[in-house]
């Protein structure tokens, strides 16, 4: 799994999106993501022919939002990547867990197979 950073019609980032490997272990980017990480920005907006990122809040978007933090009415972005960051941690960790599961599996169907097909 791989992360990429989806952005809308203005390339303004909407948010990261994990993706999965196709059948042939390929990974389909979509056309409006980019594997291009985003710093640490207010408001990033990512140009597609440079390939990188850049800071699209205004001033008056800063503090307002700097504001609204130490209020406590909303998250900081830093908060909020470190949630995404959790949830994503535990889907890597639950693929894995499938991942062994599966392998444990063929390992038994192989020595079923060696002992001649039959079951315990």
């Amino acid at each position: 799994m791989i992360q990429v950073y989806e952005y809308d019609e203005n390339f303004i980032l909407t948010n990261p999106v994990p993706i999965e490997p196709d059948e042939d272990g390929e990974y389909v980017i979509p056309e409006n993501c980019t594997t291009v990480q985003p710093p640490s920005f207010v408001k990033p907006m990512f140009h597609p022919a440079e390939k990188i990122w850049t800071e699209a809040a205004t001033q008056e978007e800063k503090k307002a939002l700097e504001k609204q933090i130490e209020s406590g009415r909303v998250p900081s972005p830093v908060d909020e990547l470190k949630a995404q960051n959790a949830a994503i941690t535990v889907q890597l960790a639950e693929s894995q867990s499938l991942a062994e599961l599966e392998a444990k599996m063929i390992a038994n169907l192989y020595l079923m197979l060696a002992e001649g097909g039959k079951g315990e």
